[in-house]
């Protein structure tokens, strides 16, 4: 079973759980320029077939629009299932497909899974920006990190060449590293979402979860491929615990 070779930066992120905590004050949202919005939060997304939970630490400095924008920085996991998935030929030299290029749907072949899981871990990028003291929007996503789970008998279906059903054992693709779309590789996720705090510590969220999950086969098959990608978008429902 061929593995990747993995390099992430463990110190780091042990680092983002140790720095200092800051207090939050809803009066003074504006003018205290050294605010830090920490937090601990809990997500669930619900897909067509798949199903999500993800619990995240993130750190945010105000930056901009009168320190209500802030931008920051933090470490989650990620533990994604799903059923009956059909997982699309992934690298971007073979779809063709960028952010402003569609992808090549002659080059585009199948990997079917009866039953994926998938489990990562990343450092991630996150964005808020405060409309009310109690009401925020925010955006987030991972950038690097590393996924594991147990390897999954797989079916190869050829769209693209005359290549008859094939099966493969499929095993995670062990490291993650975003690119921007299909040059992304491995497990990524992101959340778009609104937070409305119920008290000072505790907020509620809603929103949605796009999450990439990948899988690499044994075998090599068409334009001598061996990684497979899922994109999944659904509603995500969260909590956050300010720190």
């Amino acid at each position: 079973m061929k593995k990747v070779q993995i390099f992430v930066p463990f110190i780091f992120m042990l680092a983002l759980v140790l720095f200092p905590k800051y207090s939050y004050s809803q009066e003074n949202t504006e003018t205290n320029s050294n605010q830090v919005y920490s937090d601990i939060n809990l997500t669930a997304g619900i897909y067509d077939g798949g199903f999500s939970g993800a619990l995240a630490f993130s750190r945010l400095h105000p930056v901009a629009f009168k320190k209500r924008f802030y931008i920051g920085y933090g470490v989650r996991f990620t533990s994604y299932s799903g059923t009956n998935g059909d997982y699309i030929t992934a690298p971007a030299d073979v779809s063709e497909g960028n952010l402003f290029t569609p992808q090549n749907e002659e080059k585009l072949d199948t990997l079917f899974l009866p039953n994926s899981q998938i489990n990562s871990l990343n450092a991630s990028i996150f964005l808020m920006y405060k409309v009310t003291p109690k009401f925020s929007v925010g955006f987030n996503i991972d950038a690097i990190g590393f996924s594991f789970g147990k390897d999954q008998e797989s079916v190869f279906y050829s769209h693209s060449e005359n290549i008859p059903a094939t099966t493969s054992n499929a095993s995670v693709t062990n490291f993650n590293v975003l690119l921007t779309g299909d040059y992304d590789i491995g497990s990524l996720n992101s959340e778009f979402y609104a937070q409305y705090d119920v008290s000072d510590k505790i907020g509620l969220r809603a929103g949605a979860s796009f999450v990439f999950s990948e899988y690499t086969t044994d075998d090599k098959f068409a334009f001598d491929n061996d990684r497979f990608r899922k994109k999944s978008l659904g509603l995500m429902l969260g909590i956050a615990y300010k720190l």
